[in-house]
């Protein structure tokens, strides 16, 4: 805006000019000094105005706190502020006192306008140039103000018309607005007498406590004697010596700088997130993140500091949730806001929410670092810590979100090559350094260089580091050949040396050496290892630049790299266009693309330099787009580091340059992907041992017209406006040639009998073989992972099955499928991911016919959440709708279930084989596989092995100790129903009301014994494991009684697949036989009767005994024991540091007699604590399934069926405490339903009673139903439609809540009809009909308010 105005002024105004700019190397709203003089006169003056000055504009209210800004100016000189402040009160708040002095003392003339704030209302985002320009030519003088004002009007018509007629008439307008928001302000006098000190003092630094002590001291002493003088753009003024020789600059600097630039901040609506974590994905900046905190760490949160129970699965249980903003980082792009699935997020001036965030921030960001979950999931990789953070990079740069993400993977052991462009100035800004590091001090290690050699500047890196290592290997392997050493240091090389590529395994090691070595290097050779142990780690090497330097001037390093066949990884962000230098045209940019150096439209295609790698056979290749699917994003980065050899991942990176509003930036990813413009693939050579095409085509279908993509980004705009002609030939030519790409890598995506069918489709032939179709509906990657083993798993039964997201299909093909299967996920509240919506909408038609799928058979199988009152909403109406069609079902819908043992693989596993039956396919070949695990059987006297501990404990959980055990039935009473305690005052354990505690239990020593007795080995025999899969599943080294009583559920019911492993190892042909008829279709009632008798794995290997099955084998296909979740029964602000259960024993007889019980039940009855020797169980604390009110005053309706009474207990004594510590009550009732009063009215009126206190108590309502203590049974729903007007009065009208815990079943549905009864019969004066009471109760169900939790 500058530049137009000295030539506005010159050549127009016929004034003498001169011009000197003085930049910062932030990206955007980086700090800018124009230096400008005019005059009649010729000028003969230094470029930089240091006194003298006649006018002074400050663009950014934040500069205030920053810059001496009025040093230069004259007395009576001109001074400018945008900002928000509108009263003299908050200007004062605001102004350093320095700045209130000059302005005073130097009489000088003080306005006021908020730019900003215009900018936004004109539609100019937050382009306030030319509201600023207005304001200098109306105040300046420089030129007569009418006159002024006609040449900058006439600028912008030239500036702008390239960029859009709207551009132009938001400017124009901006020209008269601003001398509407112009306020000159009124100094008061006492400024001039204010004292400014001598002496500029240090700022306080905050102590980030989650990074060491050390790096805090290194960059507390730079951030003061180098970084703030540069950012107070003093640092021309440092000498010399003040640097570090070579340049060098600590990381983790990012952190102090707080600029505090964005107008506007997003803020958190906690009740309205899912917690998908999608806007810590997308955020350029790191500035809004995810954290988890346990309970007893909320005590120390400042006032305000919001969090919600976190949910996603056991792994977060006991924990709570938040979103925290970085509001002094912060850039205001609103991607966040956009992004957001939920409407959780929403903008609010910066000014009105920094001082209440400040400390939020502060607080979050000194907790744990804690991520339960995987961190190769959307979700998962939002709670690693973003080692980059707080760059100098644009407000919503479409660059940062990949490299950030690639740090939160690996950025613990990350080394980057960083070309010269964009992402060299945002990574590498001098003092202000965005990468950072852990509460280890490891983080990215980062270097630039030139356009011409990062390639191999990179690879260079990487080449030394792998001949480093490879030295230390073989030292290592030396000493262990020649040197002395204690066991522990022998044990860990060899480990070391047997996980030297595997970080995750190595790491293991190097934590145990990193202690041992300093003690015992005691010779040159251990001394070397010493000082080498930086590369006992695997490093992770990563080339990064932009297509500028990956398509152009770096092209022949790049490719030199990719030849060479070795681990880097290379990142290209792909900005279509050399967007550091100024917009240039270069090899990315596409074909008709107005840029500098094509100002007529790009006339070629853009270089595919995807595709030419592929053409090496050997590189791994991705070509993602972060907003048109986040899980591919991550996915392909994982791939892409974990292969052996080298990568290149293209990354679509929108930018500001192409004239798109950069809020929006991921959902332009989206359309471009929808459209072909951008494509997204994997291109994995592993694939290709494996048999497969490595080729893998992640949007298989161009949805939407890829010109009105282009007519939505001014790049191509521009071409529209200047020739409309050549535009649309250009783009119907590009719209050919991508039409033709995108065929081209669909055929290379492809297996040869796909192929062959596509080619018949495409010449109008019939094709020909046994073949179906599986499509998906997949939000989080979950579903397409399903549809692709169930694909390869029909290809192993010689049926050939294409497999694709619904919206790739061809929708009007589906009447010419004979089988279609589709498996689809629920989102959230009966919600349809999103590749399914157009395939959903086009199926719902209701003009289809019929008849339309007469001849499709199909089957569906849905995976969803229990939690949620739309479960598996998806796949029901899917397969309601085929049938609607005609279309015939083969087997019932297959509903699986998040809160399932295995997740949907339990309901898989009983699905997938009735439908092999229906389809009655051949059985594959059963061959075993590879061991998974490699053992090693020892007499313990014959070994120096042993287990680490003597009590395993599953990943997860921790050990709690139990010191109650306490019958609450009669002794003599069918039932056992328990009182259990665990002390949790000496554990890390804590938990939040309405939680259960999950348990896992220990095999029977009987049973145990007998199974050893049987297999022929002892239980003090030492097992030694080696894992080839990293599964995690088993300790290294364990004993015969560890392995069969504390890890492997050999008594539990067995899956098919160990029934399969059986008829395969059986030397019998008759076991063989009995075996394969029972898994077969003719065996099913069969093999039904025997279930009945609840046969275990060890049951199986005794009757077919001729089948041995060897224990390597036996590790993998014997599940180890899953825990069992049982509700919490106390409260924690009632009982401290006491968690209590209720649990009744599960024990039956089978069809012949035979006694059984359930494994967790028996185990806790059997358990015997005693005060003071108090047995330790391993427990993990899992999040409560259902949503609690948040104040005491709310009624809640607590309906408990037998020992379901546990969660309402705790519900009522925790409200009992609240209002002991003065809280308003509100009203309860619990209706508690069992058999009889004297045997299972668990904790009895001697508790109950006093509680109710005839309505007095916290308890309002106490109503028991004991169906079998009178002729006639009565049921809690009974008791409840006796309450029906209390029940409208607090569920309609308090809006209360309703609970019921317990064993599912008829009671449960009686229990929901008595509440829609209870609305319509008293609401019927209030429009309540039945229909509509029903929809109140699916309206709580969705708002939380109705809850059930059974088993």
């Amino acid at each position: 805006a500058n530049k137009a105005a000295i030539k506005n002024l010159a050549i127009d105004g016929k004034l003498n000019a001169q011009g000197y700019f003085s930049y910062d190397s932030h990206k955007e709203m980086g700090a800018t000094i124009s230096h400008l003089r005019f005059g009649e006169v010729p000028i003969k003056a230094h470029y930089m105005i240091n006194s003298g000055c006649d006018y002074i504009a400050c663009h950014h209210p934040s500069y205030v706190r920053k810059f001496d800004l009025l040093q230069a100016i004259k007395e009576d000189g001109i001074f400018v502020l945008n900002c928000p402040w509108t009263t003299i009160e908050q200007i004062e708040q605001n102004l350093s006192t320095k700045i209130k002095k000059d302005i005073a003392s130097r009489r000088i003339k003080f306005f006021t306008i908020d730019a900003t704030a215009l900018a936004l209302e004109l539609g100019l985002g937050m382009r306030i140039n030319t509201l600023m320009q207005s304001c200098f030519y109306r105040l300046s003088g420089v030129l007569p103000v009418e006159k002024a004002l006609d040449l900058l009007r006439a600028s912008i018509v030239e500036l702008y018309t390239k960029k859009g007629p709207e551009v132009v008439k938001a400017n124009q307008r901006a020209v008269d607005a601003a001398e509407a928001g112009l306020r000159h302000v009124e100094v008061p006098a006492h400024w001039a007498d204010l004292t400014v000190g001598s002496v500029v003092e240090k700022r306080d630094l905050f102590t980030h406590v989650n990074v060491p002590a050390g790096v805090n001291k290194v960059v507390d002493e730079f951030v003061h004697t180098i970084m703030d003088p540069v950012l107070s753009l003093e640092g021309d003024k440092l000498p010399v010596s003040t640097f570090i020789p070579g340049g060098v600059m600590p990381t983790a600097t990012c952190m102090h700088e707080k600029r505090g630039l964005a107008p506007q901040v997003p803020v958190w609506s906690p009740d309205k997130c899912t917690q998908c974590n999608y806007c810590a994905i997308v955020c350029p900046h790191a500035v809004i993140r995810p954290f988890l905190c346990e309970k007893n760490e909320l005590a120390a949160a400042p006032e305000g500091f919001q969090t919600r129970k976190a949910t996603g699965g056991a792994e977060y249980a006991g924990m709570n949730f938040s979103i925290q903003i970085s509001t002094n980082d912060c850039t205001g792009c609103a991607i966040c806001v956009q992004s957001c699935p939920d409407d959780a997020l929403h903008m609010e001036p910066y000014e009105q929410v920094k001082a209440k965030y400040l400390t939020h921030w502060d607080y979050a960001i000194s907790l744990p670092q804690r991520n339960p979950a995987d961190k190769n999931t959307v979700k998962g990789s939002q709670f690693q810590l973003p080692m980059l953070e707080f760059s100098g990079a644009c407000p919503g740069c479409g660059e940062t979100p990949y490299v950030k993400l690639v740090t939160q993977l690996f950025g613990d052991r990350m080394v980057i090559a960083n070309a010269s462009g964009c992402s060299s100035v945002w990574g590498g800004t001098a003092t202000t350094n965005p990468y950072t590091v852990n509460e280890k001090g490891y983080g990215p290690a980062w270097g630039r260089s030139l356009f011409e050699d990062n390639a191999e500047y990179g690879f260079g890196m990487a080449m030394g580091t792998k001949q480093r290592r490879h030295k230390l290997k073989l030292d290592v392997e030396l000493a262990l050949e020649k040197e002395e050493m204690p066991k522990a240091l022998r044990s860990a090389f060899e480990g070391w040396l047997g996980a030297f590529e595997n970080y995750d395994k190595a790491n293991k090691y190097v934590s145990h050496l990193e202690q041992l070595i300093p003690h015992h290097a005691s010779t040159p050779l251990l001394q070397d290892i010493l000082e080498n142990m930086d590369l006992f780690r695997p490093q992770s090497h990563w080339i990064i630049g932009g297509d500028g330097w990956a398509y152009d001037i770096g092209y022949g390093g790049l490719d030199h790299v990719l030849s060479r066949g070795e681990n880097v990884n290379i990142m290209v962000l792909d900005t279509e266009m050399y967007s550091n230098t100024g917009g240039q045209s270069s090899k990315s940019t596409q074909k008709s693309t107005v840029l500098k150096f094509a100002q007529s439209g790009k006339k070629e295609m853009k270089k595919d330099l995807g595709t030419m790698a592929m053409t090496y056979g050997n590189v791994y290749v991705a070509s993602v787009a972060l907003g048109a699917n986040y899980n591919q994003c991550v996915q392909a980065i994982r791939e892409a580091e974990s292969y052996e050899g080298p990568s290149l991942i293209l990354c679509y990176a929108p930018c500001i340059d192409w004239g798109i509003d950069m809020q929006y930036q991921m959902e332009s990813q989206r359309i471009a992907v929808d459209s072909g413009y951008w494509k997204l693939y994997r291109y994995d050579p592993r694939l290709a041992l494996q048999g497969k095409p490595p080729m893998q085509l992640d949007a298989a279908k161009i949805k939407s017209d890829v010109k009105k993509y282009l007519e939505t980004q001014n790049r191509f705009k521009q071409l529209l406006r200047k020739d409309k002609e050549k535009a649309k030939t250009y783009f119907s030519e590009l719209a050919e040639s991508l039409t033709q790409q995108h065929e081209e890598m669909k055929r290379k995506s492809m297996d040869n009998y796909e192929l062959l069918d596509h080619l018949k489709g495409l010449l109008g032939e019939t094709s020909t073989g046994d073949k179906c179709l599986i499509l998906y509906a997949s939000e989080t990657g979950t579903a397409a992972e399903v549809s692709k083993m169930f694909q390869a798993e029909l290809k192993r039964r010689n049926v050939r099955a294409k497999c694709m997201a619904m919206d790739d299909y061809d929708f009007e093909n589906l009447p010419n499928e004979t089988k279609v299967f589709m498996i689809g996920a629920t989102c959230g509240q009966g919600e349809y991911p999103d590749n399914s919506k157009a395939f959903r909408k086009a199926l719902m038609n209701p003009a289809l016919p019929a008849d339309w799928l007469k001849d499709t058979k199909f089957a569906v199988f849905s995976l969803g959440d229990t939690a949620y009152v739309y479960y598996n909403k998806v796949g029901k109406d899917f397969d309601q709708r085929m049938a609607e069609l005609g279309a015939q079902r083969l087997v019932p819908v297959g509903l699986a279930n998040e809160k399932d043992d295995e997740k949907w693989e339990t309901a898989w596993t009983e699905w997938v084989p009735d439908l092999y039956g229906e389809l009655q396919l051949e059985t594959p070949k059963e061959e075993l596989p590879p061991p998974s695990f490699i053992v090693k059987v020892q007499d313990n006297a014959e070994t120096s092995l042993a287990p680490e501990t003597d009590i395993i404990v599953p990943p997860g959980a921790k050990l709690v100790p139990m010191n109650v055990s306490k019958l609450l039935s009669p002794e003599d009473y069918e039932r056992d129903i328990r009182h259990f305690e665990f002390d949790l005052s000496k554990t890390t354990v804590s938990y939040n009301l309405g939680d259960s505690l999950g348990i896992w239990a220990w095999n029977s020593k009987d049973n145990v014994n007998a199974f050893l007795e049987f297999y022929g080995m002892k239980a003090t025999d030492v097992i030694s494991i080696q894992d080839t899969t990293d599964s995690g599943k088993l300790p290294e080294v364990v004993t015969g009684e560890q392995a069969f009583a504390q890890i492997l559920d050999l008594f539990g019911r067995p899956s098919r697949r160990f029934y399969g492993l059986l008829a395969m190892l059986a030397k019998d042909p008759a076991h063989a036989a009995e075996i394969q008829h029972l898994m077969s279709k003719e065996g099913k009632e069969d093999f039904k009767a025997f279930l009945k008798e609840t046969p275990s794995y060890f049951d199986l290997m005794k009757k077919w005994d001729s089948a041995k099955v060897p224990l390597d084998l036996l590790l993998e296909y014997v599940p180890n024991i899953k825990p069992r979740l049982y509700s919490i029964a106390s409260a924690p602000e009632t009982d401290g540091d006491t968690l209590q259960l209720c649990i009744v024993a599960d024990d039956w007889y089978t069809p012949s007699g035979k006694y059984c019980h359930g494994l967790t039940t028996r185990y806790l009855r059997d358990l015997r604590p005693t005060e003071g020797a108090p047995v330790p169980v391993a427990a993990r604390v899992n999040t409560a399934s259902f949503t609690l009110p948040a104040n005491p005053q709310v009624p809640m309706i607590l309906v408990a069926l037998g020992t379901g009474i546990a969660p309402c207990r705790a519900l009522i004594r925790d409200r009992l405490t609240a209002g002991e510590k003065g809280a308003e009550m509100g009203p309860m009732g619990l209706f508690f339903g069992v058999r009889n009063r004297a045997t299972e009215y668990s904790y009895g009126p001697e508790e109950w009673d006093p509680l109710h206190d005839g309505g007095k108590g916290p308890l309002t309502v106490l109503a028991p139903a004991f169906s079998r203590d009178q002729k006639e049974k009565i049921y809690v729903q009974h008791r409840l439609a006796e309450h029906s007007e209390l029940i409208y009065d607090w569920i309609v009208k308090q809006n209360g809540y309703y609970l019921l815990c317990g064993p599912g079943g008829p009671p449960c549905a009686a229990s929901k009809q008595a509440i829609i009864d209870a609305i319509a019969k008293h609401g019927a004066a209030d429009g309540f009909t039945k229909e509509k009471a029903e929809q109140y109760v699916t309206d709580m169900q969705i708002s939380g308010r109705f809850n059930e939790e059974v088993w």
